[in-house]
């Protein structure tokens, strides 16, 4: 057993990052979706119709990245492509019926990493440890090199250099 009393508060964070990133993209995997084709299924189903470019900001993502993303969610039947009516130069994107069930699914696993994120801790202290992982957020976003953004400016800002995880 690791020996916690030491470590660090910015190495447990990066753990639990770390761990849980893997075991969703294991679960992703299961259901053979990147995290990011999840993404875009997601913004979709909030969102409604959205052309390519404006799915591509909304996500952060480069229009290549975009590209090859719809392209193989399109082969797989997860989305649709269909003539803008007012302007046809533009593409807009629509959740499929196959990928409203992919979602479903997704909220599946979403309900999984829940339950492994929290393990054994009862309902209050799952109350507890949101409400300090919300006030964590909230005092690093009142930083004063954050001061003013929303939190997409923030990610914008401090993300790292484009990997392809579509």
């Amino acid at each position: 057993m690791i020996n916690d009393k030491d470590t660090s508060i910015f190495w447990l964070l990066h753990q639990i990052i770390h761990l849980s990133k893997y075991q969703e993209m294991k679960k992703m995997e299961a259901l053979d979706l990147k995290p990011g084709q999840a993404g875009i299924l997601f913004m979709l189903t909030c969102n409604g119709r959205l052309s390519q470019r404006e799915l591509a900001q909304k996500l952060g993502i480069t229009p290549p990245s975009m590209t090859v993303a719809l392209r193989k969610m399109e082969e797989r039947g997860l989305i649709e492509k269909e003539a803008d009516a007012e302007d046809q130069r533009i593409i807009r994107i629509q959740i499929s019926e196959k990928g409203k069930d992919c979602i479903e699914e997704i909220k599946s696993v979403m309900d999984e990493m829940k339950q492994i994120l929290y393990g054994n801790m009862n309902q209050e202290e799952r109350i507890l440890f949101r409400r300090m992982l919300i006030e964590t957020r909230d005092s690093l976003l009142n930083y004063k090199e954050f001061q003013g953004l929303d939190m997409n400016s923030i990610i914008e800002k401090t993300k790292p250099p484009i990997k392809h995880v579509f």
